[in-house]
């Protein structure tokens, strides 16, 4: 879930949520925005999902506020999947480069064994080329109808035709390994995380998404990487982050494209996708087909 920024005499507040693991996880302020332009973070835990989150804040932090760079609190994730609560403070009115929050997960898996080349256990998938599987997408638009594309991707940033609902399909989805995602409809709160082959969003209503997360879950998922862009109103393209809801600069902005992605995950770093925007021999199909959302 996510919330525009709320103006207050000079103070602006904007919130976002994120889904949690259990498990240890370490949060660093990782900006230094200017000195007279102060940018705090508050972390708490909020009230969806079964778990729970015990913060231990770093010398110097207090309330789960980190104020500056290299502030640091390690947390700890039990019973379950939980969410946390981000609340941005923005001490003046106005607009600075956004503030990384870094988010990283202590691994405690036999990787951290200075032996584990050696470590016998279930063998890993074999992933090649060929095991990059495609997303098709269908999206409904306000204006289009619908579109359907074996790209993964529909839209076209600074348009007016903004997306109503898509769902996802995974063509040959890998074993252990699913794509969950969620939105938010303008005016209403954020929807359950479905699975692919779900339609998200309201069809034929004129409202349009404002916010969408995705997330790589299961048991294999450390084998496969997100990618791709997000679009809201006449923002520029975002890459889309995992297991993190995405949004315009105020939150209020429409989703009027959206590419997504998923690659099995290399010892080598590969190339970061590029936008399919950029390229005009990419090709989105209209549909007369109809389904509910």
């Amino acid at each position: 879930m996510s919330m525009p920024s709320q103006p207050l005499d000079g103070l602006k507040i904007s919130s976002r949520v994120t889904l949690l693991e259990p498990g240890m996880f370490i949060f660093r302020f990782a900006s230094q925005p200017p000195a007279d332009k102060p940018v705090c973070i508050a972390l708490q835990q909020a009230p969806l999902g079964k778990g729970s989150i015990d913060f231990f804040p770093a010398e110097g932090v207090s309330k789960n506020m980190l104020t500056k760079l290299g502030d640091t609190i390690v947390a700890r994730v039990k019973g379950g999947v939980t969410t946390l609560l981000i609340t941005e403070y923005h001490m003046f009115d106005d607009v600075i480069e956004p503030v990384d929050l870094r988010i990283d997960r202590i691994d405690t898996s036999p990787a951290i064994m200075r032996t584990f080349a050696v470590v016998t256990g279930d063998p890993a998938p074999a992933l090649t080329a060929n095991a990059h599987t495609p997303l098709n997408l269908t999206a409904h638009l306000q204006r289009s109808g619908e579109l359907v594309s074996t790209e993964g991707w529909v839209g076209s940033p600074g348009s007016g035709d903004f997306i109503e609902c898509f769902a996802i399909d995974w063509v040959n989805k890998p074993a252990g390994v699913d794509l969950l995602y969620t939105c938010m409809v303008a005016g209403s709160g954020p929807s359950r995380n479905v699975a692919t082959g779900t339609f998200v969003g309201l069809r034929g209503e004129g409202l349009p998404l404002i916010c969408a997360g995705f997330s790589l879950v299961g048991p294999q998922r450390k084998h496969y990487e997100l990618s791709g862009h997000i679009v809201f109103g006449d923002a520029e393209p975002q890459c889309l982050v995992n297991n993190q809801m995405m949004h315009g600069p105020t939150g209020t902005e429409p989703l009027v494209a959206l590419h997504i992605a998923v690659n099995p995950v290399t010892k080598t770093n590969a190339a970061r996708s590029k936008s399919p925007w950029e390229n005009s021999a990419f090709k989105q199909k209209i549909s007369t087909a109809s389904q509910s959302a």
